[in-house]
């Protein structure tokens, strides 16, 4: 093997070995990927690697949020005052 040929094998080794997933979108998502992704300057796959960390990010935040928002209504009812109040449901 010469050293030009061994250079180019080295350059397509990944520095960091990536899994792989093959996602089917439902009609009209890819073409909606791929605008957002221009308009970023982005390629498609960091766009959607972006978007999916953004909302793992923003699921957990929204479970801190009524943690913090359930204590403070325990606070609020405190000891013997008893006030019944629906459940809050957050759809992110």
């Amino acid at each position: 093997m010469t050293t030009v040929s061994k250079r180019r094998q080295a350059a397509r080794k990944p520095a960091v070995k990536d899994e792989k997933f093959v996602v089917r979108f439902p009609e009209g998502l890819r073409s909606r990927i791929a605008e957002a992704a221009k308009q970023a300057n982005r390629s498609m796959n960091n766009e959607i690697v972006l978007r999916m960390g953004r909302t793992l990010e923003l699921e957990d935040e929204v479970f801190r949020l009524k943690r913090v928002i359930d204590q403070l209504l325990a606070a609020n009812d405190g000891p013997g005052r008893h006030v019944s109040r629906p459940a809050l449901e957050i759809h992110a």
